[in-house]
Order: C-alpha cells, then sequence, then structure tokens
C-alpha cells in the first residue's frame, strides 16, 4: 500500500531513513538474507518508492558501507592530524563502539564479501588497500619520531594492525561485555617503543 500524503517525507530525509534501516538489516541478515521488500516494509514505503531513490539492492548496499567508510575515515584523519598510529586507533575503537549496528554491517559484509561476485567485493578490496596505505603512512611518520621501531615493515604492520582491530570488533560484537578499545591498547603496547612514552 502506498504511504499516505502525512507519510511522505523530503527527499533527504526519506534516503537516510533507508539507509539506516538497510544497514541494521544487512548487518543482522546478510546481502542475500535481506529483499528491498523487506527494507521498503521496515521503513513503510513501497518498493517503488524505495527504488526512487536507489535503483537496486546493490547500490543500497554500497550506498550504506560508503556511508559507514566515510564516517570511520573522517574521524581517522581527524585523528591522524595530531596522535600517533597507536592513539588513532584506540579512539577508532572507542568512536565504532558507539555504533555497533555499523560495526556488524561491516563484519558480515566483509566476511561475505570473499564471495566471487559478491556485490561488495571491489569495495573491500579497495578499501583495504586504502586503509593499510593510510595506517602504514602513519606507521613511517612515527618511525620517524621514534614511536614505533624502525625494523618493522609499515604495510605489513598495517595490515597487522587492521586484522587485529578487526578480529577484536568481530570479538566484541559476540560480548560486548570484552574491553574493546583496552584490548586494543594491550596489542598496540607491545610495540610502541618504551624510552619515548
Amino acid at each position: 500500500m502506498a504511504p499516505s500524503v502525512r507519510n511522505r517525507r523530503p527527499p533527504g530525509v526519506r534516503r537516510e531513513e533507508i539507509l539506516r534501516v538497510a544497514t541494521e538489516m544487512f548487518g543482522d541478515s546478510g546481502y542475500r538474507g535481506v529483499s528491498l521488500a523487506d527494507i521498503a516494509a521496515r521503513v513503510g514505503i513501497s518498493q517503488p518508492g524505495l527504488i526512487h531513490h536507489f535503483k537496486n539492492k546493490e547500490e543500497l548496499l554500497l550506498a550504506a558501507l560508503e556511508r559507514r567508510d566515510e564516517d570511520s575515515r573522517d574521524h581517522m584523519d581527524a585523528m591522524f592530524q595530531e596522535m600517533s598510529v597507536a592513539d588513532a586507533l584506540i579512539s577508532l575503537c572507542r568512536h565504532n563502539v558507539e555504533d555497533p549496528t555499523a560495526m556488524r554491517l561491516y563484519a558480515v559484509e566483509s566476511a561475505e564479501s570473499i564471495e566471487p561476485g559478491h556485490p561488495a567485493r571491489e569495495f573491500f578490496l579497495r578499501r583495504y588497500a586504502r586503509v593499510r596505505e593510510r595506517v602504514a603512512e602513519r606507521i613511517r611518520r612515527d618511525q620517524e619520531l621514534r614511536r614505533l621501531p624502525a625494523t618493522l615493515d609499515p604495510v605489513v604492520l598495517a595490515g597487522e594492525m587492521i586484522a587485529v582491530m578487526d578480529g577484536l570488533q568481530i570479538q566484541w560484537l559476540l560480548d560486548p561485555t570484552m574491553d574493546l578499545p583496552g584490548r586494543m591498547a594491550a596489542y598496540l603496547e607491545r610495540l610502541i617503543i618504551k624510552e619515548d612514552r
């Protein structure tokens, strides 16, 4: 049934509502476990009404992932201005636990994207390459400042840091009583040159 005039919202507001619901539903059930009709019903609009904003399910998934990635990127860019890589990653952990729905979307869809042909596969390949390089740049700066050992390969270490953080986030999603920022800090503490702390 089409929404009544009273149920209509400005296009930008409706689009945000669709993204919020899609983030939640894709994170709960995965890409294949949710249909556009399911999302439209939860939002309270018709499927054609949803397609007015997002032409298909793939576009909607990628828009939800881009939104989550943009928030994460903005936070990291701000933190990288002043903080060490360790402090910035711990700050990102604190930031992420404030939005478990977005964290769940990322965890579920990154795992699903290993399947060839998954619509988010290229998104995650590009994202991991970009994030590895960004973290590696910050590691190089910390090595120049003697915060991290110069013997460590920045690109390899960046991949390791990202893997540890992703793994800890999955553990936190399973058990939110775990201290995610604390666990990340304990891991990073082992890498830091202690004389400069």
